[in-house]
């Protein structure tokens, strides 16, 4: 295939969004002519992350989508979910709300629903780990104060990084935020360990709570 040639010699930047869309279809349904839904996709869509976020209900209605299609959209924003939350080789640091900031950024910028991420501290502000604790907000049964501590502590934590996204909304605290980071505080205090921070993100913006004096 053409285009699987132009990617391997060129690299993604030599393509625009149709091209790269109809190779990427190519996976999903080979032997396929694949610019014609190329096209559709991305009339319909807008761009390759609207593409990636459509409903996959939605998606399946579009002449030419069935269900490998839908399933290799999914793998492809799993791909890059997994790829920015995992740490690098080389040791982060994080000495700087900041820091913090830049950090979680990129990983939850393109997220659709609202994620709440947890990041173990050691004494020097090395990473020990960054992970996902739930989606939904924090009323939600899947974060509570008690899990988020169990964790803190099972890591072996000097201090955390809590994070969550508004993904429709901007990345100010809301009442909720607020009452739940000041009680996370407490109790992770009872444990001798430092919250250090509670990032928001919204788009490609961010809200540090230690920043904004609300810690």
């Amino acid at each position: 295939m053409r285009l699987k040639q132009q990617f391997s010699e060129h690299g993604g930047e030599s393509m625009n969004d149709i091209q790269f869309l109809e190779m990427l279809l190519y996976y999903a349904i080979p032997r396929s002519d694949t610019n014609e839904l190329s096209h559709a996709l991305l009339e319909r869509y807008g761009s390759i992350r609207g593409v990636l976020d459509a409903d996959e209900a939605d998606l399946q209605k579009v002449a030419g989508v069935g269900k490998s299609t839908v399933l290799l959209f999914k793998a492809a924003k799993e791909t890059m979910r997994r790829y920015m939350s995992s740490p690098s080789q080389e040791k982060a640091y994080i000495c700087s709300s900041s820091d913090a900031g830049r950090y979680f950024v990129p990983i939850l910028r393109f997220e659709t629903e609202e994620k709440v991420y947890l990041m173990c501290l050691n004494g020097r502000g090395g990473v020990i780990s960054c992970t996902q604790l739930g989606t939904g907000t924090f009323r939600g049964v899947n974060v509570s104060v008690r899990r988020i501590v169990d964790e803190a502590v099972r890591r072996h934590s000097t201090s955390v990084v809590l994070a969550h996204n508004h993904p429709s909304s901007f990345a100010i605290p809301s009442v909720e935020d607020r009452s739940f980071t000041l009680e996370l505080r407490r109790a992770l205090e009872l444990m001798d360990i430092r919250l250090m921070d509670h990032i928001i993100v919204a788009e490609g913006d961010y809200v540090s709570f230690a920043q904004s004096g609300y810690l």
